[in-house]
């Protein structure tokens, strides 16, 4: 399940349990095609599993660059406790420079670091 919160200037997403791309996907997309925020927090941290092959993952970078952007880089920060999701996260962060998506993806072990990164 992924919960969504906007603190500031800041849109968190909080992935708890099981998750899939498609899941991943969905709530993205539809962030990407409403009114963003200045930075987005994507918290893995209570994830059951993340369910996600590297196809799907190539996959989600390639979806999100279909969306039109403002021409504003923004800071994306995604936080995973457990070493797979560490890993998916830098997958991803690989992926998405490849894709040449606009935002800056980095990727952190706890929240309190990675909304330090955000300026929040």
């Amino acid at each position: 399940m992924i919960s969504i919160e906007t603190i500031d200037s800041c849109t968190i997403f909080r992935v708890t349990g099981d998750v899939t791309a498609n899941e991943i996907i969905v709530e993205a997309t539809r962030y990407l095609a409403g009114k963003q925020t200045d930075t987005s927090l994507w918290d893995f941290s209570l994830a059951g599993s993340v369910k996600i092959s590297t196809v799907e993952m190539k996959g989600i970078a390639e979806s999100l660059k279909l969306f039109q952007t403002d021409g504003q880089s923004r800071k994306v920060a995604l936080v995973g406790s457990k070493t797979i999701n560490i890993g998916l996260g830098k997958l991803f962060a690989a992926f998405a420079q490849i894709a040449e998506l606009p935002h800056t993806y980095k990727v952190f072990r706890n929240f309190d670091d990675a909304m330090h990164w955000l300026g929040g």
